[in-house]
Parts: C-alpha cells; structure tokens; sequence
C-alpha cells in the first residue's frame, strides 16, 4: 500500500536536504601550473654558443665542442619545503632552447635546488634498455653518456679543443667526463625575488652557466696544459674538481 506523505512533510524534506548540500559543497580542484627553467651558456660575462673560441683563465684560447649534463632531480622550495619538480633531464648546449618544465601546485616559491648528475639509486646497476626511448637514460636518450653498467652514467661532457699560445691552431684535446657516485653534487639557488605559480599557467626562470667557471673558481683551478683530459669511471679527483668548480658556476634569474 502507497502511504503519501503530507505537503507539508515533503516540504520540510526539501529544505532540510537543500541545506545540507549547502553546508557541504564541493570544493572546487586546483589545477597545477608549470614551472620552466630556460638555460643558457655564458663564457665569463659574454653569451657563448659551443664552437666559438674563448679565453680561459691562463690566457689559453679555447673552443668548447660539446658540452652536456644531468640534471637530477629539480626540487622548488615553497614555506621551507622543498616540492620535486622534474625528475630526470640531460640538457645539450648543442641544442637550441634547452628547458626543463616542472609541474608544481599552485603558490610561491623562494629557492631553487637541483643535483648535477644522477643519484646513485639511478646510476650504477642500471640498465638503459629497461627505459622507453623517449627517457633521458635509455639507451637512445643517452646516447654516449654511459659506461657500464657497474660504472652508470657520465654526469657531465666537456669537450673541445686548446692551444698553448695564443694565434695557433686549436689542436690539443680538451675532455673531461665526470661521473660515477662520489661525483654528484647539489646546487642550491635563492631566488633573487620569489615567483609564484598560479593554476594553469606558466613561470619561466633563466639559469646560466658560465663555462668558464667549470675550469676556475674561488678554490681551485684547472690547469689545461697539465690537466686537458679525465675519464673518471673510476671517480678520480680531476673529475670530482671538476664538479666542484661547476656547483659554483650557476646563476639564475626571474623573468
């Protein structure tokens, strides 16, 4: 048997379930924005580009050929805490217009941190093909920036050619090829103004690294006539300098 409520009833029913909807409405999502850090190459206080031909701090004229490195992981640091951003990326200066992009909530961020290398659980005992193609550590994506896979990933490539006096040829080797564990490094930047990321939009950041730096800096210096050349899969010291000297050779700015 059908037992219809009273008007008055459904009335109330009304109210009472509208109320409640009221009392708890959906919260609406907050998308993520995008933070993108542009890099460029910079010789001192001029705009380099590989394959021109550059001073170093002995007065030896150089040409950088190749340079490439790993960056990982990007990490934004937003009330003390620090918020991972992209995880793995391999930046040529041979390729124009080289960017990471890291998807970040919405909010501001004071302090850029990121290794310079590859953290040792992604290292050694890995295997490239165990990554898609399109991954900066499979076997295309590090396409000459691997050992073995006892020895892992070379960090950093920087090649070129020197000379020892000035108005000669440019014919002795300039190789550095940093890795293995001991040779990653950290490289914390503040922000010269915070940024803040707003839902669905993007904040560019520039970071500059200045080639130079890689050979001379506040504690130490490389000598290219007794030094133009390291494999370190083994970890030697030259390379371990080497990346020393380039935590010390960033520099990033807001746009």
């Amino acid at each position: 048997m059908l037992t219809r409520l009273p008007l008055p009833i459904i009335g109330l029913l009304v109210l009472v379930l509208t109320g409640c909807e009221r009392c708890n409405p959906e919260q609406p999502i907050t998308l993520p924005g995008e933070a993108q850090i542009d890099f460029e190459l910079t010789w001192g206080e001029e705009v380099y580009a590989l394959e021109q031909v550059a001073t170093d701090h002995n007065g030896y004229p150089i040409r950088l050929d190749n340079l490439q490195l790993y960056v990982a992981p990007v990490a934004f640091r937003s009330d003390g805490e620090w918020i991972e951003g992209a995880e793995v990326s391999l930046i040529d200066f041979s390729v124009h217009a080289q960017n990471i992009v890291s998807s970040l909530e919405a909010g501001s961020y004071d302090a850029v941190r990121f290794g310079m290398g590859l953290p040792p659980e992604i290292n050694t005992d890995i295997d490239p093909a165990s990554y898609p193609n399109s991954h900066p550590l499979s076997v295309i994506g590090s396409a000459g920036m691997f050992w073995t896979w006892s020895s892992g990933y070379i960090f950093v490539k920087y090649e070129g050619k020197f000379a020892l006096e000035s108005g000669t040829q440019l014919i002795e080797p300039v190789s550095y090829h940093c890795g293995t564990d001991i040779s990653y490094r950290t490289v914390t930047l503040e922000l010269p103004e915070p940024i803040v990321v707003a839902s669905e939009e993007t904040t560019t950041l520039t970071l500059t690294l200045d080639a130079a730096k890689a050979l001379i800096g506040s504690g130490d210096a490389i000598d290219l006539a007794s030094d133009p050349v390291t494999h370190n899969a083994q970890g030697d010291s030259l390379g371990g300098r080497m990346m020393d000297l380039l935590v010390e050779a960033w520099e990033i700015n807001v746009e």
